[in-house]
């Protein structure tokens, strides 16, 4: 500060000093105690005159935080260490912008504010705006102990901590808005200059610099996001809102969902909420207007005299990115960037960046350098660089860094905010989507190739997500050119489908097939190849007609522009039989599949994948149409092929060991049926994860067997987790799911709970008459295991009746030698009888 500045100060009276600067909490107040011996000069603690608390109080919609409150309270009154002994106590209470620092300062100060002998609270924004503060303390002192008639701001200083060093009273003193406490800020503070030296003093310092911690005593306060219920009471009181409705709190919650639980701005939605007449009986609509209008919603400044705040919650966000800039160019650009993927669980990994060498690691070193050109020409982004640019976007709180992790995460309105700043450039904001995807793109193909665990590529899964929904919504606003389609968006499609997640990955093709079918056209063979892998999905999620109905005008396409021959079209002939086969269209799923292995045996020769893989799908149907012998002599030789040259723990050599295991039940080879069961369950854990959907099948396979063995009770524990894991993954409809249910329906029936079982097989039977129709095999196998529960429960005719509509159902569709027919001829005779 100058040392010739010189404040003229009056002799007597109380002073009201305008506040140059906005103030976070209020302006220069100080409250005083008056005790009863207040004006006796001869007490042995020299007591200031009072000075009356005006502006300084809690806004009337303040929701209580007790958790923090008390956190501040409980260090305040710990013991320090020996060596530490008449230190000041100190908490920081520090977080983003708009959290609420100073409404909880302001809680701390009305709760205990009689156990001090006065408060002085300070707007510690600025250097000068403290030195006016500490003005209207030394104007307040006993003239006999100043005796400065004008004194500099920094006599002023000293007379004033001086003052503080000789008396005994207890003190607490607020340092409020202090964000410039980095010496690399350009309005940087030495506010440790303004403590004074007595242990009979506490001091809080609000901050949005992280650096508040190591100014704490102890461990400090963090103030992040509020409580769910903390947050609808906070909207509510705002928005002058009764829940009597019932869906009220409903509506309340999905907004301060979206609000990211930021104090900030709940309470400008809830002010917009009283101010928009509209909206009180609606408040579902609000969530409509924020996501169209966010920008000028978060640029709205709040009333100061109502929320005891003047700064909108974008122009918080706009200082601390303006000091970031200002020290590292490249950390704006990287908080850009990270508005493209998820705002959760950002990882240094994820950058493919090597920490030894502080260069390009993975797979794809052109690849992450692609992406890392968004920091521009002269920019080299190696990890330590990478490692700066968030430490300084920690210290802004514009992230937060996980405890104990090596992670990262963003609060959802800043992240959003990201995105929002780049909507006037849309080939920025187009550079950005790609850089992003490119960078998720690159750590794909490392894990891949690494055999990472399964929840290794889980944790990608919600940036992947986060960067196609970004694309999604750049794309209802600006067109792609072909030079700048979203190519990577395939391959996350293709990922999200090898590892289980098909809804995920339909989000992803279906927008790959819209910008193939607008940049190259109906008939191009990659427009082909999105249609068909869509396909592929749409089957595996059992919406059968819609698959079906694809790879059939995939097939002809495929026919048409590269031929019978082209292995492309062989291959799309083969998911076309797979999807058939999971419809119950056995005999043509069968002839498709035998044209398949024909076509592949003779280009490819017997031991090239694709021919092992026509083997294995044909296989599988002849398992379906009872040709047991035959499918398991083939399936025994793809397993062997497979083990041979892709190992025991490849995916595809579990499938046909699951496969041979099925094989072997129906055989009525149980016990070896069991045990490679258990083995097919145990690798697909290890290599797949527990939620793969191949996983829950290989449990419902163990189950089934299980049963067959009579160990009803360990086989129904292990059918309803497969059930709840469908029913949550795949939805109540899925094929999958109903198969589960009624698998768990047959073993209840089994252990003798007949009216659970006969409840549960009529909601199979509903659900498979209206997801697979009336002739699919498993709504008929549904039908005969409904049919033989009301057999058991006495209801002869109706099982009678039913039981005949499944042998005319099976004789028809499947002939009279199949297993399933002569089973069903059995059960009817049994009634019969």
């Amino acid at each position: 500060m100058a040392a010739s500045t010189e404040f003229h100060a009056p002799v007597t009276g109380h002073y009201n000093i305008p506040a140059p600067h906005a103030s976070h909490g209020g302006s220069n107040n100080f409250y005083f105690n008056a005790p009863s011996n207040s004006t006796d000069i001869h007490s042995p603690r020299r007591r200031m005159p009072s000075y009356p608390l005006s502006s300084v109080a809690p806004i009337k919609t303040f929701v209580q935080r007790p958790a923090l409150l008390d956190s501040i309270r409980e260090q305040m009154l710990r013991d320090l260490d020996a060596n530490r002994k008449g230190e000041v106590k100190k908490v920081g209470v520090w977080g983003m912008g708009g959290a609420g620092k100073s409404q909880l300062t302001l809680s701390y100060l009305q709760c205990y504010q009689t156990e001090y002998d006065a408060t002085f609270w300070f707007q510690a924004d600025q250097t000068a705006s403290i030195d006016r503060d500490f003005l209207a303390i030394y104007r307040l002192l006993p003239e006999t102990a100043i005796p400065l008639p004008t004194p500099t701001p920094e006599e002023v200083k000293q007379a004033v901590l001086s003052w503080f060093a000789r008396e005994s009273g207890k003190w607490l003193l607020i340092f409020d808005g202090a964000d410039h406490l980095y010496q690399t800020d350009k309005d940087y503070v030495a506010l440790s200059e303004y403590f004074p030296g007595s242990s009979n003093i506490h001091i809080i310092i609000t901050s949005r610099a992280y650096i508040a911690k190591q100014l704490s005593t102890f461990e400090g306060v963090s103030v992040g996001e509020l409580e769910e219920s903390q947050s609808v009471d906070l909207f509510l009181n705002c928005a002058e809102i009764q829940p009597s409705r019932d869906n009220v709190l409903a509506e309340a919650k999905e907004i301060v969902n979206e609000m990211g639980h930021l104090a900030l701005a709940i309470s400008m939605a809830g002010k917009y909420v009283l101010q928009t007449p509209r909206l009180s009986s609606n408040l579902s609509a609000y969530l409509g207007d924020f996501r169209r209008r966010r920008r000028d919603l978060l640029s709205e400044k709040p009333d100061k005299l109502i929320a005891g705040y003047d700064r909108s919650v974008m122009t918080v966000w706009e200082t601390s990115y303006s000091a970031v800039r200002e020290q590292l160019p490249e950390a704006c650009r990287l908080l850009t960037l990270l508005s493209f993927i998820h705002y959760k669980d950002i990882f240094l990994e994820l950058f493919g960046l090597a920490i030894e060498s502080d260069s390009i690691d993975g797979s794809d070193p052109i690849g992450v350098a692609s992406w890392t050109s968004i920091f521009g020409p002269e920019v080299h982004l190696g990890f330590h660089r990478l490692e700066e640019c968030f430490t300084l976007l920690e210290k802004y709180s514009l992230c937060q860094r996980q405890v104990g992790q090596t992670s990262y995460s963003i609060h959802r309105l800043i992240h959003a905010w990201g995105y929002d700043r780049l909507q006037v450039d849309g080939n920025e904001m187009k550079q950005f989507w790609l850089a992003a995807s490119l960078c998720l793109e690159g750590y794909l193909g490392t894990i891949d190739n690494a055999g990472n665990t399964p929840a290794s590529k889980l944790r990608l899964v919600p940036h992947i997500l986060g960067n196609i929904q970004s694309y999604r919504r750049i794309s209802k606003t600006l067109q792609w050119d072909r030079s700048g389609s979203p190519m990577p968006l395939e391959s996350f499609g293709y990922f999200l489908f090898r590892i289980g997640r098909c809804n995920d990955a339909m989000l992803a093709q279906r927008e790959v097939l819209k910008d193939r079918i607008r940049t190259l056209g109906n008939e191009h063979p990659d427009t082909i190849k999105a249609m068909s892998n869509l396909a592929n999905t749409l089957a595996d999620q059992g919406q059968l007609h819609e698959a079906t109905s694809m790879q059939r005008e995939v097939l002809q396409k495929s026919q048409q522009s590269l031929g019978t021959e082209h292995p492309d079209t062989i291959s799309v002939m083969s998911n076309l039989a797979c999807t058939l086969l999971d419809q119950g269209q056995l005999d043509e799923a069968a002839g498709m599949q035998r044209v398949v292995l024909e076509k592949r045996q003779r280009i490819f020769g017997d031991d090239h994948p694709d021919t092992i893989s026509a083997m294995h799908n044909l296989a599988s149907t002849l398992l379906n149409q009872g040709q047991l012998d035959e499918a398991a002599g083939m399936i025994r030789g793809v397993l062997e092929k497979r083990q041979q040259t892709l190992g025991d723990m490849h995916p595809d050599t579990i499938k046909a060991m699951s496969i041979l295991a099925n094989t072997l039940t129906d055989q009525g080879q149980l016990d070896e049926a069991t045990g490679m069961q258990r083995e097919v369950l145990k690798k697909s854990q290890q290599s797949l994860g527990d939620e793969h959907p191949n996983t829950i099948s290989a449990m419902n396979n163990l189950a089934g067997t299980l049963r067959c063995q009579g160990q009803l009770d360990e086989a129904a524990g292990i059918m309803r987790e497969v059930l709840e894991k469908r029913q949550r993954i795949l939805g109540d409809m899925h094929p999958d799911t109903i198969s589960a249910m009624g698998n768990l329906a047959s073993t209840l029936g089994y252990q003798g709970q007949l009216d659970e079982a006969a409840g549960m097989k009529r909601e199979v039977l509903k659900k498979s008459q209206q997801s697979l129709g009336d002739e699919h095999p498993n709504t008929i196998s549904a039908m005969n295991n409904l049919a033989g529960t009301l057999r058991c429960q006495g209801h002869l005719d109706e099982a009678t009746g039913m039981m005949r509509e499944v042998l005319e159902k099976r004789q028809r569709i499947l002939g009279d030698e199949h297993p399933d027919t002569i089973t069903a001829m059995k059960n009817l005779s049994i009634l019969l009888s």
